[in-house]
């Protein structure tokens, strides 16, 4: 109580050292900071979820916090300097002040205080703790800004580790901590000291309650579907023949391994993991939404809803907040099917540390839930194939890739007159031949990331657009 006492007080002196358009940024960047520390030990405390509640108001729960910090301990993991630093240097400059150097000491007196929080500080936090103030430092000496007092962290508060209190990273399981319906699994199967951790993570209080990056969720199978009338959806959909055929060979190849399984027969292991290729406006999304109720109906996951995401939605500011912010998206996914789009932004630089710790996250989830959760990515061909193979996790996961061609200039056609008739419109039979013609020609030009239903969406929207421009002219 009186490390966690002596925590808030810091966190009080340097949280009123802020702006207040600050505040936010600087608790995003402690919490990084914080979890990257812990990693130095590559243990979990308790007392983690409490500190970091002192931030946010809010308790982390265990899973996001061992998640966070097997990614944050990887080797050559560096914290971005904050925006909030930055400007402080810069006044420093113009006003001739070291006011940065003495936010450093605050910051560094704060790091402190949670590495001391389950009673040691060790070498190796201290080295990741001075790692991190010697980047705001260094920026500072570049900057010329006056050297001021010694940061307040001395060597002498170094202690060896004792693991009392501790639980290992590695061998946490969260499968076997209390489910989120209150049914706890056998207890003999659970270590003591994990019997009373959360499983489900709570909302980051650290991020906005609603953020334009947030993880888009369609619900899940409505009363009344059935395998038959997804199926007749599936079939109803413009083109994508072999996109059609591809997802009913996936379906007999389950009701075949289900048989002999029935039948006692050995089974090769499915991966129901999906990557989709193709440019945008192919139907990817939707292919996915019916996957997902085909999975439902099925009897392969319990939910049956799709969570659709991309890079943004990931992606945090702070390394360890996006294992964080990753975990969020995934528990909203658990039970169903999470798309991601644009998978291949992830990967597109190996020293994207950022993306790396997504991708992580997203394979410790897949192996941690392999009867909750379903991954699609979809992307641009070419670049969907090299984001497989950048990494060895995703080539082992995903196996079956489902290719969506573009429309033709008569399945363009099709599209736009379902836009006409879904809205009320009609489309007088003149303008059809013309139209078809305008389509095919249209089609046969493409470029290479053609737009395909979202450009006869466009065409129609203006098409709309102008008519009704023309009437209200009329009309006045």
């Amino acid at each position: 109580m009186e490390r966690m006492d002596e925590l808030r007080r810091q966190l009080q002196v340097l949280t009123e050292r802020a702006e207040s358009s600050a505040k936010d940024e600087l608790r995003l960047f402690l919490t990084a900071a914080a979890v990257q520390i812990w990693s130095a030990n590559k243990l979990y405390s308790e007392s983690y979820a409490q500190a970091l509640g002192l931030l946010g108001g809010e308790h982390f729960s265990a899973e996001q916090i061992v998640t966070a910090i097997e990614c944050a301990g990887e080797p050559g993991r560096l914290l971005a300097i904050p925006k909030f630093f930055e400007k402080t240097v810069s006044s420093d400059i113009v006003q001739h002040t070291a006011q940065s150097r003495e936010l450093i000491g605050s910051i560094g007196r704060v790091l402190a205080s949670f590495a001391l929080i389950n009673g040691d500080f060790t070498i190796e936090e201290a080295s990741v703790l001075r790692r991190i103030t010697d980047r705001l430092e260094a920026l500072c000496n570049a900057s010329g800004i006056p050297k001021g007092a010694a940061l307040e962290y001395r060597p002498e508060m170094i202690t060896g580790i004792s693991k009392t209190g501790y639980l290992s990273a590695s061998e946490y399981t969260p499968s076997k901590v209390q489910k989120t319906d209150g049914v706890t699994g056998d207890k003999e199967d659970v270590p003591e000291k994990q019997q009373n951790l959360p499983d489900k993570p709570v909302i980051n209080p650290l991020l906005p309650e609603k953020d334009e990056a947030e993880a888009v969720s369609t619900p899940a199978v409505k009363i009344g579907d059935s395998l038959e009338s997804v199926l007749e959806e599936l079939d109803s959909l413009v083109g994508l023949d072999k996109v059609k055929a591809d997802v009913q060979s996936l379906l007999n190849f389950i009701r075949i391994c289900r048989i002999r399984t029935e039948r006692g027969m050995k089974v090769p292991t499915i991966s129901y993991h999906l990557v989709f290729t193709g440019n945008p406006g192919t139907g990817k999304t939707t292919v996915a939404r019916l996957v997902a109720k085909l999975y439902y109906l099925m009897g392969i996951l319990p939910g049956g809803q799709l969570v659709e995401t991309d890079r943004s939605g990931l992606v945090a500011g702070y390394l360890g907040q996006t294992a964080i912010k990753t975990q969020n998206v995934i528990q909203k996914a658990l039970g169903g099917v999470l798309f991601i789009d644009e998978a291949y932004s992830l990967a597109n630089d190996d020293n994207d540390a950022y993306g790396k710790e997504a991708i992580e996250t997203i394979l410790k989830a897949m192996e941690d839930h392999r009867d909750e959760l379903v991954v699609i990515v979809a992307g641009y061909d070419e670049l969907m194939h090299r984001f497989i193979d950048t990494n060895p996790g995703l080539r082992s996961r995903f196996n079956k890739y489902f290719h969506f061609p573009d429309y033709n200039g008569e399945e363009l056609l099709r599209i736009l007159q379902r836009f006409c008739k879904t809205n009320g419109y009609i489309l007088s039979d003149d303008k059809v031949s013309s139209l078809r013609s305008t389509l095919e020609a249209v089609y046969e030009k493409r470029e290479e990331h053609f737009g395909n239903a979202r450009m006869v969406r466009n065409l129609f929207e203006h098409a709309i657009t102008c008519r009704q421009a023309v009437w209200c002219r009329i009309r006045i």
